[in-house]
């Protein structure tokens, strides 16, 4: 989610971008004399340009400053294409290494020939607009790989106010998920606390939602987790849902419902997830298989026992 925003807001400020520099080139071409006012007026039809350039019904100073204002306004276009291929070219660097890090994660798994490329771009990016929101970014893969401890620095380190309502969301709803999986049960709780507000501002995030069901899963509090999960394999989030799918699974072999658990892992299969979650789903699997199995042996004892006479 965190990623999918990041290239969101890369494309508004493209085409805002153009679309201001078009907009000036137009309204400019008059006084470069590159059209004169019937050329223009013949090649845009559907605008009155003729009655604009020639400066009919408006105000004397609109109309003797009207050249100077539309050339700020394309030199103002011009220097916010300029910061903005800057701002394309440090978001190739992030994509570039995006790209090779997942090739080496396919190939190695979560080994530190992995996370030594997740490092190398947290380094080139860290004076970049983007550090921040690689760095939470960085926290989950850490995560994924369990190497926690690497998470938590991270997480510690992380200056908050670089961020926005999103990311600060985001932010507290990963440290309150690290400390769950940790076992530090009061400091998760804690930390939703102070996302409270974050939450509140978005009008919900599907990541603290997550964070509270697992945090209610680990509590013992299976009603709340299983209402909580359950709630978020409807959610847009593929990664969120997957997580839910499999905690869900997890949840129901708890609760002896063995073909609720199977079911569920089979709709999983064909979801796309991170090697994690494909390994954990493997993990699932064997679980369910096992449960089955324990349960076909118990029926044979029981079976075995009918027919044993009694001495």
């Amino acid at each position: 989610m965190i990623k999918a925003r990041l290239e969101a807001k890369n494309l508004r400020i493209w085409l805002t971008c153009i679309a201001v520099f078009l907009c000036g080139i137009i309204v400019c071409t008059p006084f470069l004399g590159l059209l004169d006012d019937d050329m223009l007026y013949t090649v845009f039809p559907f605008l009155n340009f003729g009655l604009v350039i020639s400066g009919e019904g408006l105000p004397t100073w609109l109309v003797d400053n009207f050249s100077f204002g539309v050339s700020l306004a394309c030199v103002c276009a011009a220097v916010a294409l300029f910061f903005h291929l800057i701002y394309v070219i440090v978001l190739n660097v992030y994509r570039i290494q995006r790209r090779k890090a997942a090739k080496v994660l396919k190939k190695t798994g979560y080994s530190k020939d992995y996370y030594d490329i997740l490092e190398a771009k947290r380094r080139k990016l860290k004076k970049s607009v983007f550090s921040s929101t690689n760095d939470l970014c960085l926290v989950k893969e850490y995560c994924d790989g369990r190497r926690y401890e690497s998470a938590f620095e991270i997480l510690r380190n992380i200056n908050i106010d670089d961020f926005d309502v999103k990311d600060a969301a985001s932010y507290y709803a990963l440290y309150a998920y690290v400390f769950t999986i940790t076992g530090d049960l009061k400091n998760a709780r804690f930390a939703l606390e102070l996302d409270e507000p974050f939450i509140e501002k978005l009008k919900g995030s599907v990541e603290a939602d997550f964070a509270k069901a697992l945090l209610a899963y680990a509590e013992h509090n299976f009603d709340e987790a299983k209402s909580g999960f359950k709630a978020l394999l409807k959610c847009r989030s593929n990664e969120i849902r997957v997580w839910a799918g499999l905690y869900l699974g997890l949840l129901y072999l708890r609760l002896h419902s063995k073909e609720k658990a199977r079911k569920l892992a089979v709709s999983l299969s064909g979801c796309k997830k991170t090697p994690r979650q494909s390994e954990d789903l493997l993990k699932l699997l064997k679980k369910i298989e096992t449960a089955y199995a324990l349960e076909a042996e118990e029926e044979a004892e029981k079976t075995r026992e009918e027919f044993v006479p009694q001495k």
